[in-house]
C-alpha cells in the first residue's frame, strides 16, 4: 500500500454512500454494535490459526528485519511462489453480514454494505498493481498497514508492508492449520482482515473531514485493538521503519 491506496479508499468510501448525510452514519459504533462486531469477527477470524501465525511471524520478521539477504529471498518467494492464495467465489461472503454486525438499522446496513464493497474495490485494485491478487497475506499487511496509520496518525512505506505481507506469507504458510483451510475459508480470512481495516479507515476518513477529535479517538481505539488482534501484541510495541515491522 502507497498513499494512492488511502486516497483511493477515502474516495471510495465516501462516494459509496449517497450524500453527505449517509457518511455521517459512521459515527462511533454503540458498546452492543461493537462488541457484536468483536464477537463476529472472533468467529470468522479463526483465533487459534492466527496466533500459530502470529508466533511464526515474529520469528520470520526478527530474521529477516536483520539481514536484507533474507528479506530479499522473502520478496522473491512471495512473488514467485505464494502460499496464501486462494480462488475466490463468484460473490462476497462476509460483507452484509459484516454491516449486519454493527447495526439493525436497515438504511445504515445498506451504506455499510455499499461503503465496504468500494472499499474492497480499491484494496483489490491496488493488490493486483503489487502482483498479489487474492492474497490473504496481501489482506493481513493491508490491515496492519492502515490500522497503524489510523492509530499514529503515521503511514507505514510500501517497501514495509510488502516486506510484512512476504513475511506474512511465510507465516501463514508455515501454519498448519492454515495449510488445511479450502478456497472458500482462506477467502472468510481474507474479506476478514480486509473489513477490519476499512471500518477504522472509514471512521478516520470521516472523523478527519468533520474535524472531529473525539470520533478520531473513537477509531484510533479501534484500530489499535485490531493491530492487537491481528499481531497479539500492544501497538505501542510496535514501530513501522522504512523497510519492516519490528517490535519494540
Amino acid at each position: 500500500m502507497n498513499q494512492s491506496i488511502k486516497v483511493i479508499l477515502i474516495t471510495a468510501l465516501v462516494t459509496a454512500v449517497s450524500g453527505r448525510p449517509a457518511v455521517a452514519q459512521f459515527g462511533a459504533p454503540s458498546s452492543l454494535s461493537f462488541s457484536n462486531m468483536n464477537a463476529y469477527l472472533s468467529v470468522q477470524k479463526n483465533a487459534a490459526l492466527v496466533r500459530q501465525a502470529q508466533s511464526n511471524l515474529n520469528s520470520i520478521n526478527r530474521r529477516n528485519n536483520s539481514s536484507k539477504r533474507a528479506q530479499a529471498t522473502a520478496r522473491t518467494q512471495a512473488q514467485a511462489a505464494p502460499q496464501t492464495t486462494f480462488r475466490p467465489g463468484s460473490q462476497r461472503l462476509l460483507v452484509t453480514q459484516f454491516a449486519r454486525s454493527l447495526s439493525s438499522d436497515p438504511t445504515i446496513v445498506s451504506q455499510s454494505t455499499k461503503a465496504f464493497t468500494e472499499g474492497f474495490k480499491a484494496f483489490e485494485a491496488e493488490a493486483r498493481r503489487l502482483g498479489r491478487p487474492n492474497n490473504v497475506a496481501m489482506a493481513f499487511a493491508y490491515l496492519v498497514g492502515v490500522c497503524y496509520m489510523v492509530h499514529y496518525g503515521e503511514e507505514p512505506t510500501e517497501t514495509a508492508l510488502m516486506n510484512l505481507q512476504a513475511n506474512s506469507d511465510a507465516a501463514f504458510g508455515s501454519s498448519t492449520a492454515f495449510k488445511a483451510l479450502n478456497s472458500q475459508e482462506r477467502q472468510k480470512l481474507y474479506e476478514t482482515f480486509v473489513l477490519m481495516a476499512t471500518l477504522p479507515l472509514a471512521g478516520y476518513t470521516v472523523a478527519t473531514e468533520q474535524n472531529d477529535q473525539e470520533l478520531l479517538n473513537t477509531y484510533r481505539n479501534i484500530a489499535g485493538v485490531a493491530l492487537e488482534t491481528a499481531l497479539g501484541v500492544r501497538p505501542d510495541r510496535l514501530r513501522f521503519t522504512a523497510t519492516g515491522l519490528e517490535l519494540r
